[in-house]
Parts: C-alpha cells; structure tokens; sequence
C-alpha cells in the first residue's frame, strides 16, 4: 500500500469535515483533501499506536491486496497519509453524495427513497455471502455495520461502503461496533454470538453478527436512536407492538430471530412492505405515548 507524506504545515492547513451530530464517529478525524488533482478524503486515527492501530495497518493492508473480489461499492483506502515521518491515518477517494444516517433522519426525503437505500444494504450482504463462497475470500464482513457507514448518492442511486477499516478480512481482529457491545440485546442470547475476551472487537464477527446489525438498523430506523439499549423484555414487548400496528409478519419474525438461536436472516426482501403510517407509529415517541393503552388492548 502506497504512503503519501505531508509535512505538518500541510496537514494541518486541510479543511477538516463537520459532521452532523446524528453522524457516529468516534475514531477519527476527516479532512478533505486533493491529491494529484483527485479530491480524497482523509482518516486521521485518533489512535495511532498499539494493537488497535496495528490491527487497523493490517486490515488497510488486506482491503488493498484483496481489492480485486470486494463489491465495487466499497471505498477502499487507498494510501496511507504519513506526517512529519509518522502514519496519522489513511486516504479514501472522496465520494459524492450524503450519509445515510443524515437520509433517514431527513423528513423531506420519501419513505420510498429511504427504503430504497436500506434495500441496497442488504444487497451488499448478499454480494459479501457470494464473495465467501465462490472466492478464496472466507471471511469478509463489514463488521461495524450501521448507517453513518454508508455514503447515498441520490441522483445515480449508488450506495457506497465507508469506514471499511472496521471491517472483518482475512484473519484480523474483530473491531468494536455500534451494535455489538456489552449492553446490547445479544448478551441476552447464549452460544449464538461468540463473545470475546482475546479480541480487540467484543463479540466475533460473522456473518450472525452482520445480519443482526442490518436488522438492527432497520429497527433503529422505526424506533429511533436507543433501540439497542432495551432489556430483553423490552425489546420484546416493542416487537409486540410492531406486530399490533400491522407490520409484516416475517419481518418481524427475523426480528425476534436476533435473540434466539436460529440463524439470523437478510431482510432486504421485506422492507418494502413498511408503509408511512407504521413509520408514524413505530417511532418511540408514539409508541410509548400509547404504551400503557397498547398493553390493555393487547
């Protein structure tokens, strides 16, 4: 993987991005910057020594060398940016269009556009399965899968994967993830996710703990921010009431698949059956306004 050095003075004078506040980013700092007349963006790691920064150089290391069986919508860094002699992070192509996270939470964007989109994740999972089993790469997972990880152009319509230096590939260390911690729901499951105490990630990456975070995300996206923080009996008693307010069947099925020992299912196929009302109704301000009215009607 090629190294581009910047003096500090460089650096330093790049324009950093802002993120939006509903944008998770705990990580990193993101610079915009221009790189032989290509506009790039650029990762610095908030830390850049250890076994999380040498598990972070080795799987840059195996997105670049694998690049060749990885779904064209993934930005792959593509250098890493070395400044006054020291590696401070990576550089990706810069990627025009808006974070999904920013998509789902704007009420001028259409349920259908929304629903589109989420679609598109679930398609990258089922690329990612065909990649496992019909190339010598076995074990790639995006691992950290949440919506602040993906860019949505609205005028092509294309979906792309960011902050792939979470991912899982060829031997790494799993990573931490939004959905996959230590108050999370799955804790309530024994034996389905493999939890770790040698890793730098807290549970093992697979391909359960892929789909459970695209289900969760799709949860996230009808509840609202917190979804993963419900105790088991919680949790349960929303997906009751998803099932009173008419939502499908199978999809919430895979829902309660999450925390029992079946394996995890791709609901792409079932998105499109939420309509505008149940949106309205599933989100946790309505939910627990009619909760206790909810609990006599059942």
């Amino acid at each position: 993987m090629r190294v581009i050095t910047l003096s500090k003075r460089k650096f330093e004078s790049l324009e950093q991005i802002k993120l939006s506040r509903n944008i998770l980013n705990t990580e990193s700092n993101i610079y915009m910057f221009n790189y032989k007349n290509e506009p790039k963006v650029i990762k610095k790691l908030f830390y850049q020594e250890g076994d999380v920064f040498a598990n972070k150089l080795y799987t840059l290391e195996m997105l670049s060398s694998n690049k060749k069986n990885l779904p064209e919508s993934f930005a792959i860094p593509d250098s890493l940016i070395s400044v006054s002699g020291h590696i401070q992070g990576f550089s990706i192509p810069f990627i025009e269009g808006e974070n999904l996270t920013n998509i789902l939470n704007d009420k001028e964007v259409s349920l259908e556009e929304k629903k589109y989109f989420l679609v598109k994740v679930g398609e990258i999972l089922n690329q990612l399965k065909a990649i496992r089993n019909y190339t010598d790469l076995k074990d790639i997972y995006l691992g950290d899968l949440h919506s602040s990880n993906f860019i949505a152009n609205k005028d092509n319509k294309k979906l792309s994967v960011v902050d792939l230096d979470s991912c899982k590939i060829k031997g790494n260390k799993s990573s931490v993830s939004k959905y996959l911690n230590e108050l999370s729901i799955l804790n309530y499951v024994k034996g389905k996710y493999e939890i770790s105490n040698n890793d730098i990630g807290y549970v093992k990456i697979d391909e359960n703990t892929d789909l459970f975070c695209y289900n969760m995300m799709i949860l996230e996206f009808l509840y609202g921010k917190g979804i993963n923080d419900l105790s088991i009996d919680e949790y349960l008693e929303y997906l009751d009431y998803l099932k009173y307010i008419g939502l499908d069947y199978n999809l919430i099925e895979s829902f309660y698949t999450l925390v029992t020992n079946k394996k995890n299912e791709n609901i792409s196929s079932l998105i499109n059956t939420i309509n505008t009302e149940q949106i309205c109704r599933a989100n946790q301000l309505v939910y627990k306004k009619v909760k206790k009215n909810f609990g006599r009607e059942k």
